[in-house]
Protein backbone atom coordinates (compact mmCIF):
# COMPACT_ATOMS: atom_id res chain seq x y z
CA UNK A 1 0.00 0.00 0.00
CA UNK A 2 2.87 2.36 0.84
CA UNK A 3 4.42 1.68 -2.56
CA UNK A 4 1.17 2.56 -4.34
CA UNK A 5 0.82 5.77 -2.32
CA UNK A 6 4.43 6.70 -3.09
CA UNK A 7 3.88 6.03 -6.80
CA UNK A 8 0.73 8.18 -6.84
CA UNK A 9 2.60 10.98 -5.08
CA UNK A 10 5.48 10.76 -7.56
CA UNK A 11 3.07 10.84 -10.50
CA UNK A 12 1.27 13.90 -9.10
CA UNK A 13 4.59 15.59 -8.38
CA UNK A 14 5.89 14.95 -11.89
CA UNK A 15 2.65 16.30 -13.35
CA UNK A 16 3.05 19.51 -11.33
CA UNK A 17 6.75 19.75 -12.15
CA UNK A 18 6.13 19.47 -15.89
CA UNK A 19 2.88 21.49 -15.80
CA UNK A 20 3.45 23.82 -18.73
CA UNK A 21 6.52 24.84 -20.62
CA UNK A 22 7.31 28.54 -20.08
CA UNK A 23 7.35 30.71 -23.20
CA UNK A 24 10.79 30.68 -24.89
CA UNK A 25 11.90 27.56 -23.01
CA UNK A 26 13.54 24.77 -25.01
CA UNK A 27 10.37 22.67 -24.69
CA UNK A 28 8.14 25.54 -25.84
CA UNK A 29 10.44 26.20 -28.82
CA UNK A 30 10.44 22.51 -29.73
CA UNK A 31 6.62 22.39 -29.77
CA UNK A 32 6.48 25.57 -31.80
CA UNK A 33 8.96 24.10 -34.30
CA UNK A 34 7.03 20.82 -34.60
CA UNK A 35 3.72 22.64 -35.09
CA UNK A 36 5.28 24.92 -37.73
CA UNK A 37 6.61 21.92 -39.66
CA UNK A 38 3.20 20.24 -39.51
CA UNK A 39 1.46 23.43 -40.69
CA UNK A 40 3.91 23.80 -43.60
CA UNK A 41 3.29 20.19 -44.62
CA UNK A 42 -0.47 20.68 -44.47
CA UNK A 43 -0.18 23.76 -46.69
CA UNK A 44 1.81 21.75 -49.25
CA UNK A 45 -0.80 18.98 -49.15
CA UNK A 46 -3.59 21.55 -49.35
CA UNK A 47 -1.97 23.21 -52.37
CA UNK A 48 -1.69 19.85 -54.12
CA UNK A 49 -5.30 18.99 -53.33
CA UNK A 50 -6.78 22.36 -54.32
CA UNK A 51 -4.71 22.44 -57.52
CA UNK A 52 -5.92 18.96 -58.48
CA UNK A 53 -9.55 19.74 -57.70
CA UNK A 54 -9.41 22.94 -59.76
CA UNK A 55 -7.61 21.42 -62.76
CA UNK A 56 -9.59 18.18 -62.82
CA UNK A 57 -12.92 19.97 -62.33
CA UNK A 58 -12.22 21.93 -65.51
CA UNK A 59 -10.84 18.93 -67.41
CA UNK A 60 -13.75 16.70 -66.38
CA UNK A 61 -16.06 18.67 -68.67
CA UNK A 62 -13.52 18.76 -71.49
CA UNK A 63 -12.38 15.14 -71.71
CA UNK A 64 -13.87 11.79 -72.61
CA UNK A 65 -13.22 8.15 -71.89
CA UNK A 66 -10.46 7.17 -69.51
CA UNK A 67 -9.30 10.79 -69.02
CA UNK A 68 -12.79 11.80 -67.97
CA UNK A 69 -12.89 9.07 -65.29
CA UNK A 70 -9.36 10.00 -64.19
CA UNK A 71 -10.48 13.59 -63.56
CA UNK A 72 -13.64 12.40 -61.83
CA UNK A 73 -11.68 10.29 -59.31
CA UNK A 74 -9.06 13.02 -58.93
CA UNK A 75 -11.72 15.55 -57.90
CA UNK A 76 -13.33 13.13 -55.44
CA UNK A 77 -10.03 11.99 -53.90
CA UNK A 78 -8.57 15.47 -53.53
CA UNK A 79 -11.89 16.92 -52.41
CA UNK A 80 -11.57 14.69 -49.34
CA UNK A 81 -7.98 15.88 -48.87
CA UNK A 82 -9.12 19.53 -48.98
CA UNK A 83 -11.63 18.82 -46.19
CA UNK A 84 -9.02 16.97 -44.09
CA UNK A 85 -6.42 19.74 -44.50
CA UNK A 86 -8.99 22.46 -43.78
CA UNK A 87 -10.12 20.71 -40.58
CA UNK A 88 -6.49 20.14 -39.50
CA UNK A 89 -5.50 23.79 -39.94
CA UNK A 90 -8.49 25.15 -37.97
CA UNK A 91 -7.48 24.28 -34.37
CA UNK A 92 -4.74 26.39 -32.86
CA UNK A 93 -1.73 24.25 -32.03
CA UNK A 94 -0.52 24.52 -28.45
CA UNK A 95 3.14 25.27 -27.89
CA UNK A 96 3.07 25.23 -24.07
CA UNK A 97 2.65 21.46 -23.62
CA UNK A 98 4.34 19.76 -20.70
CA UNK A 99 7.09 17.22 -21.27
CA UNK A 100 4.82 14.20 -21.01
CA UNK A 101 2.28 15.58 -23.53
CA UNK A 102 5.08 16.69 -25.83
CA UNK A 103 6.49 13.16 -25.89
CA UNK A 104 2.99 11.81 -26.64
CA UNK A 105 2.43 14.33 -29.45
CA UNK A 106 5.83 13.50 -30.97
CA UNK A 107 5.14 9.77 -30.87
CA UNK A 108 1.61 10.22 -32.26
CA UNK A 109 2.86 12.49 -35.04
CA UNK A 110 5.48 9.98 -36.20
CA UNK A 111 3.02 7.06 -35.93
CA UNK A 112 0.37 8.95 -37.91
CA UNK A 113 2.70 9.56 -40.87
CA UNK A 114 3.84 5.92 -40.89
CA UNK A 115 0.22 4.69 -40.81
CA UNK A 116 -0.70 7.14 -43.59
CA UNK A 117 2.22 5.93 -45.73
CA UNK A 118 0.93 2.35 -45.42
CA UNK A 119 -2.54 3.57 -46.43
CA UNK A 120 -1.02 5.38 -49.42
CA UNK A 121 0.49 2.10 -50.65
CA UNK A 122 -2.98 0.58 -50.35
CA UNK A 123 -4.45 3.37 -52.56
CA UNK A 124 -1.82 2.74 -55.21
CA UNK A 125 -2.32 -1.04 -54.97
CA UNK A 126 -6.07 -0.62 -55.52
CA UNK A 127 -5.21 1.62 -58.47
CA UNK A 128 -2.97 -1.06 -59.97
CA UNK A 129 -5.71 -3.63 -59.44
CA UNK A 130 -8.23 -1.44 -61.28
CA UNK A 131 -5.90 -0.89 -64.24
CA UNK A 132 -5.44 -4.67 -64.50
CA UNK A 133 -9.19 -5.16 -64.22
CA UNK A 134 -9.62 -2.75 -67.14
CA UNK A 135 -7.83 -5.24 -69.39
CA UNK A 136 -10.41 -7.95 -68.68
CA UNK A 137 -13.58 -5.85 -68.43
CA UNK A 138 -13.65 -4.13 -71.80
CA UNK A 139 -17.13 -2.55 -71.49
CA UNK A 140 -15.94 -0.68 -68.36
CA UNK A 141 -12.30 -0.43 -69.35
CA UNK A 142 -12.22 3.38 -69.51
CA UNK A 143 -13.69 3.74 -66.03
CA UNK A 144 -11.37 1.22 -64.33
CA UNK A 145 -8.36 2.61 -66.15
CA UNK A 146 -9.15 6.24 -65.32
CA UNK A 147 -9.96 5.60 -61.69
CA UNK A 148 -6.97 3.29 -61.32
CA UNK A 149 -4.49 5.82 -62.73
CA UNK A 150 -5.90 8.55 -60.47
CA UNK A 151 -5.44 6.34 -57.40
CA UNK A 152 -1.90 5.38 -58.45
CA UNK A 153 -0.94 9.04 -58.93
CA UNK A 154 -2.48 10.27 -55.69
CA UNK A 155 -1.27 7.29 -53.67
CA UNK A 156 2.25 7.86 -55.01
CA UNK A 157 2.22 11.56 -54.15
CA UNK A 158 0.80 10.95 -50.68
CA UNK A 159 3.38 8.21 -50.01
CA UNK A 160 6.15 10.65 -50.91
CA UNK A 161 4.52 13.36 -48.77
CA UNK A 162 3.94 11.17 -45.71
CA UNK A 163 7.38 9.56 -45.76
CA UNK A 164 9.00 13.00 -46.14
CA UNK A 165 6.96 14.36 -43.22
CA UNK A 166 7.89 11.31 -41.12
CA UNK A 167 11.61 11.88 -41.80
CA UNK A 168 11.27 15.61 -41.03
CA UNK A 169 9.51 14.95 -37.70
CA UNK A 170 11.79 12.05 -36.79
CA UNK A 171 14.83 14.27 -37.35
CA UNK A 172 13.22 17.12 -35.41
CA UNK A 173 12.34 14.68 -32.61
CA UNK A 174 16.04 14.17 -31.88
CA UNK A 175 15.99 17.64 -30.31
CA UNK A 176 13.31 16.46 -27.90
CA UNK A 177 15.34 13.47 -26.83
CA UNK A 178 18.29 15.78 -26.20
CA UNK A 179 16.01 17.76 -23.87
CA UNK A 180 15.48 14.53 -21.94
CA UNK A 181 19.17 14.70 -20.99
CA UNK A 182 18.26 17.75 -18.91
CA UNK A 183 15.92 15.70 -16.72
CA UNK A 184 17.61 13.86 -13.90
CA UNK A 185 16.12 11.76 -11.13
CA UNK A 186 18.08 10.76 -8.08
CA UNK A 187 17.95 10.41 -4.32
CA UNK A 188 19.27 12.77 -1.75
CA UNK A 189 19.27 11.43 1.78
CA UNK A 190 15.86 9.92 2.43
CA UNK A 191 14.04 11.87 -0.28
CA UNK A 192 13.62 11.81 -4.04
CA UNK A 193 15.12 14.55 -6.18
CA UNK A 194 13.86 15.44 -9.66
CA UNK A 195 15.69 18.14 -11.54
CA UNK A 196 14.59 19.71 -14.79
CA UNK A 197 16.38 22.37 -16.80
CA UNK A 198 13.99 23.88 -19.31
Amino acid sequence: MKKIAALLFLTAFCTMTFAQAPVNSDLYNFNRSRNAKTATGLKVLGGWAVGNVAASSYLYFNTKGSDNYFNQMNVLFNGVNVIIVGASLLPKQKNDLDLNKTLQWQSNTESTYIANAALDLLYSSVGLYLTEKAKNDLPHSAKWNGWGNALIMNGGFLFLFDTTMFVVHKHNGKKLYKLMDKVNIGTSGLGLHIGVQL
